[in-house]
């Protein structure tokens, strides 16, 4: 199998080389648009290439960024796929922005295309419509309510304001959802770890023959494939990201690491080795932030006094916020202002690698002693070993292992995110995702909110039990609705969701598109629940993927589907 690395390309060149971006092929009859979560950005980019043709990841930011992901090659007898000349759909894109899970609810919303910021370099233009959306944030209850009935969705400190049925929207607000795109679908479509991240270079020094020696912290429990292994239980990550440890010389990581020093055995001041922790985060409404402080906020509270985390929110605790790096500027010197204990805040996740990287060189207007040692919270596609093979970014960040609510010590893995995740049903299904009408116990198929686990601690996946679970996960999920406007668009998102559904390239756990960078699949009783339900009504709940005009609820003299 091949990976899949990366290269950045700005401007509209990418557009106009590879029929997307954001300006020279904006025509096909079935292309579509969505954008949100991060976290799920370069698979869904590298799925939705092999199904349909190949365009650049668009990643939010003024002006955009545009990132190219060469085609995966999956290798499996009779289904193999190599995407760089196989492609289920030849004449058609799915575009994707890849901003923040509110981003992408907030757009969903509003069906308006601006929420997603401008989509080429000279700005100039937006995606023509909103198809869908990815989100670690879920839906609950009260946000379904007001695509419904109308109200202020808020994600973060941004809102938008939709009308109730039958309203006529005001200067800034937007259209009823439900009444002109039927009702709202949400489901997820895998299952993503989040990982604890940190450079394994704390200290650089310019030697007086100009060359630079580079010192690591010393970890015990190196993985052999040099993807980390700093060993952290849940009362030493609780302190770190309450502000509560901020020096790498702390007792209690170096009890963790087996009582042995983190300064390099060849550091001429390792005897006086002193390296400032210094929490990075989110600064924006962030799902991966949601299941970080979902997991905080769950396991903190007995285990440390001034605990910051509520409950699951995707956004940090005003208390611990510091300032704000700009990522168009270097990641050193420091953000002015910036202080041990309190989080620097980037926008983005791959701003946020970026900083966290110790990519300064010493010398220079740099001083010839450089120490760094900032710790945060990515995808695994953003580090090691995933980011090989997604080709995020070369920065080559590691990552702690965990110890779990069974006193394992669990290291971020594909395998170790399904085991968190565990045998949680969908709902109203059997063992194997069929529906079963009366098996109600975790839901109905018809309510949103009951496809995904909660935003709160309370969550079955907050603190997942089970021996071999990695700690903090959480779910990608597809948020879409119920009426398209377009058959031919109608056949893509279908095509995508059942593709995703039931492909190999896809649902293969060892090998496939998600699980090469460490993220699971969903379990197959979801699988067969969310084609049954949603793509090809089998159930019979009648709440699947349609387009205007059909007969059901698409048929209603409201619905424009976009």
């Amino acid at each position: 199998m091949s990976g899949y690395k990366s290269r950045l390309m700005t401007g509209i060149c990418v557009a106009a080389a590879m029929m997307g971006g954001a300006s020279a092929a904006l025509a096909a009859a079935g292309d579509i648009y969505g954008g949100g979560a991060a976290v799920p950005a370069p698979d869904f980019r590298v799925k939705a290439d092999c199904y349909a043709l190949p365009t650049a990841l668009i990643i939010k930011g003024t002006p955009p960024t545009f990132q190219m992901l060469p085609p995966f090659n999956y290798v499996n007898g009779a289904k193999s796929q190599d995407c760089s000349t196989t492609h289920i759909l030849n004449d058609r894109t799915a575009y994707y922005i890849s901003a923040t899970s509110g981003t992408g609810i907030l757009a969903q919303y509003s069906h308006d295309p601006k929420k997603y910021g401008f989509v080429d370099q000279a700005q100039t233009q937006y995606f023509p419509s909103v198809h869908f959306a990815l989100s670690e944030t879920p839906l609950s209850a009260t946000d379904v309510g007001i695509w419904d009935n109308g109200g202020t969705e808020t994600q973060g400190s941004s809102s938008v304001v939709v009308v109730p049925p039958g309203g006529t929207p005001l200067a800034g607000q937007y259209v009823n959802p439900f009444e002109h795109y039927g009702q709202v679908v949400q489901v997820p479509v895998s299952v993503d770890p989040i990982v604890i991240a940190y450079d394994s270079v704390y200290k650089k020094v310019l030697n007086n023959d100009n060359s630079i020696s580079s010192y690591k912290f010393n970890i015990k429990f190196t993985r052999t494939d040099g993807s980390g292994g700093l060993h952290l239980d849940p009362t030493t990550y609780c302190k770190i990201f309450n502000g509560q440890v901020t020096n790498w010389n702390d007792p209690a990581l170096k009890k963790l690491n087996g009582n042995i020093s983190l300064a390099d055995p060849a550091d001429p001041q390792k005897a006086s080795f002193s390296v400032p922790l210094q929490i990075v985060g989110r600064g924006d409404s962030a799902g991966a932030t949601l299941i970080f402080t979902r997991h905080l906020a769950a396991v903190c509270p007995p285990l440390i006094s001034g605990n910051q985390y509520a409950d699951g929110s995707s956004t940090l605790p005003s208390s611990l916020l510091g300032p704000t790096y700009n990522v168009s500027n270097p990641n050193y010197p420091p953000v002015a202002g910036e202080t041990p204990g309190k989080f620097t805040l980037v926008a983005g996740m791959p701003g946020t690698a970026q900083y966290t990287a110790f990519t300064a060189t010493p010398g220079g207007s740099n001083p010839t002693t450089i120490i760094l040692g900032r710790v945060t919270y990515l995808s695994p596609d953003y580090t090691l070993p995933g980011v090989l093979v997604s080709g995020d970014n070369t920065y080559n960040l590691n990552t702690a292992t965990l110890q779990n609510r069974s006193a394992k010590w669990i290291v971020p893995s594909a395998f170790a995110a399904a085991a968190s995740f565990g045998s949680i049903p969908p709902p109203q299904s059997d063992s194997k995702g069929h529906y079963v009408a009366g098996n109600t116990a975790n839901g109905l198929r018809t309510n949103p909110q009951d496809w995904v686990q909660p935003s709160s601690k309370t969550s079955a996946i907050a603190n997942p039990l089970g021996l071999q679970s990695y700690p903090i996960v959480g779910t990608a999920n597809w948020i879409g609705y119920t009426c398209y406007a377009s058959t031919k668009q109608l056949q893509t998102i279908l095509g995508i969701l059942k593709y995703g559904n039931t492909a190999l390239i896809n649902t293969d756990r060892t090998k496939g598109i998600l699980s090469s960078i460490g993220i699971a699949p969903m379990p197959a009783p979801w699988l067969v629940a969310s084609e049954e339900t949603f793509v090809t009504n089998a159930s019979g709940v009648g709440i699947n993927i349609n387009s205007k005009g059909k007969a059901g609820p698409c048929a209603a003299s409201g619905i424009t589907g976009g």
